[in-house]
Parts: C-alpha cells; sequence; structure tokens
C-alpha cells in the first residue's frame, strides 16, 4: 500500500489532481497472527504421527528427531532457532536440565526438565549410539547427515512439523497449518492452565515462566497469554470464588429499588 502511495505522489508531479490515497485508510503492517494453541491431547497425537514418519537416507532417525522437536518445543517453550543450536553437550543427564546458549540478547539460561523428559532425551542419545551415529558433545540434537552431519534447518524442521499436522489434519480457523513458533504460546498458555487448575497463585508464577521462556521484562511474557478456552473458564471462576459476593445481579438490584 505504501509504494501505491508513493506512486501516486510521483504521478501527481505531472497530473495534478491525480488522487493520493490517506495512510489512516491503509491496514496497519505486519498484521499479527492469532497463534494456534495447541492442547496437550493435539501434542500427543503430534508425536504419534511423528513417529509415524518415513526414516530417509539423509535422516535416518526422522522420526524420531521431528517426535522429539515436537515435544521439546511444546514443554519448554524454545525459540525454533534455540531449538535448532542445542547439542548433545548442552544436554545434562544426571542434573536433567538444558542449557541455552547466547540466546536473543546474547543471554543464557538454563531450564530444568520434568522426568519424563529427560528420559525421553536420554533414550534417543541410546538410540543414536546404538545407530552408531556421531554424538559428540558438539553434535545437534535435531541432527541429520547432510554435509557430513548438521542440525536441520528451520524450514527442513517446519516441512516435517506439516507432515505431523497434515496426519492429524491439524488446522486453524482460517484454515492455514499452525507455525512452529505457536509451540511457544502453546507452552505458556497451558503452564498458565496448569496453574489455576492447581490453584497456584499466579502473580507469583509469572516471573519464573517469564525467566523460562528467555524474556527480559515480564511485559514480553504477557503477548503469550492468549485468553482462550479453557483458560478463559478458569480465570472467570477463580474470579467468581474470589470476588462473585461484591457482584450484586441486576435483577436483585432492581428488587432493591422497589
Amino acid at each position: 500500500m505504501l509504494m501505491v502511495q508513493r506512486f501516486c505522489r510521483y504521478r501527481r508531479r505531472t497530473v495534478p489532481d491525480c488522487f493520493i490515497p490517506d495512510s489512516i485508510l491503509f491496514p496497519p503492517p505486519n498484521q499479527p497472527v492469532t497463534p494456534y494453541i495447541f492442547s496437550e491431547a493435539e501434542v500427543a497425537r503430534l508425536m504419534s504421527a511423528a513417529s509415524g514418519l518415513q526414516p530417509c537416507s539423509y535422516s535416518p532417525l526422522r522420526p524420531e528427531v521431528v517426535r522429539l522437536a515436537i515435544l521439546l518445543l511444546y514443554t519448554t517453550g524454545l525459540r525454533v532457532g534455540e531449538l535448532l543450536r542445542l547439542t548433545v553437550g548442552d544436554f545434562n543427564p544426571s542434573e536433567g536440565t538444558l542449557l541455552v546458549r547466547n540466546s536473543k540478547f546474547y543471554k543464557s539460561r538454563l531450564l530444568p526438565l520434568r522426568l519424563d523428559i529427560v528420559r525421553e532425551l536420554k533414550r534417543f542419545l541410546e538410540l543414536r549410539r546404538k545407530h552408531k551415529l556421531t554424538i559428540s558433545s558438539s553434535t545437534p540434537f535435531i541432527w541429520n547427515q547432510r554435509q557430513g552431519g548438521r542440525a536441520y534447518s528451520a524450514w527442513a524442521l517446519q516441512c516435517n512439523v506439516w507432515a505431523a499436522l497434515d496426519a492429524c489434519n491439524i488446522r486453524a480457523r482460517s484454515g492455514r497449518r499452525p507455525r512452529v513458533h505457536d509451540f511457544r504460546h502453546s507452552c505458556a498458555v497451558n503452564a498458565l492452565i496448569r496453574w489455576y487448575r492447581s490453584d497456584a497463585d499466579i502473580k507469583t508464577k509469572l516471573p519464573f515462566l517469564a525467566a523460562y521462556l528467555g524474556h527480559i521484562s515480564i511485559v514480553s511474557t504477557y503477548r503469550y497469554l492468549h485468553f482462550v478456552e479453557p483458560l478463559r473458564a478458569l480465570a472467570s471462576q477463580r474470579f467468581n470464588e474470589s470476588y462473585g459476593g461484591l457482584v450484586i445481579p441486576l435483577s436483585q438490584r432492581e428488587d432493591h429499588r422497589e
């Protein structure tokens, strides 16, 4: 639209009555995409679909690699670049942690993992040993054999996630496939849902979520907390339990006036 406006301004030099559209009538640039929030059940289906993908010459453990990628994206909220830069040496099996090195704003962070995630990572590494694949400390986790061995590209990962999405017939309301980045949004929203269900203090939990996601400020985390079901119902229920007695129904107000 900006190019159209500039062209009209240029044309007005020779055609004085040439129409120039007002900038206020243009849609805002880079309109935000509404993220798709995956449920736990959908992620379980995607992991099952990933396990059914066919291995190939350049990625003999393709099913296991894609399954692991989906698992880590959803449970840790890693950015795509962070996931693809993870190496075997970044995983500490005895401590159950992942080290995310020099990420956005040149910050590193140490992520504690759930025990079931640690077991998944250990099984994956054992499978690589069994197949006699490269497993040095500098070897990428999301790895293939192209050019002697390297991390998946963001495009290759996206195509493989698309294959799992297609197998599960998961689509956004617009009909598009969800983005890989939507797993990061889903991680944040589902953490909030779990805290509401466990009656946790949300205000004290949010700074931990911000640190886990690698945000400098909690303000950056807010944009990942989308008001979707069942989060809306849980938040409304908690509000009602805490402050419902302060709200007088309209029918009672009218009776009081009479």
